[in-house]
């Protein structure tokens, strides 16, 4: 039986991947509810560096 190559439109999933998931989770804790125009720029910023840490 032969691969098929299917192409996947990643922004039409209900679903992400594991890792992006995990992600989405970490920064929903550390936004906690707020709105996005609530947010400091200074905490946008380490939530986003925050995510290319350890990696």
């Amino acid at each position: 039986m032969g691969r098929t190559n299917k192409k996947i439109n990643l922004n039409k999933l209900k679903t992400g991947c594991s890792p992006c998931m995990n992600e989405a989770k970490i920064m929903d804790q550390k936004i906690s509810n707020r709105k996005i125009t609530e947010l400091k720029i200074e905490e946008v910023k380490t939530i986003i560096s925050s995510m290319f840490k350890n990696k």
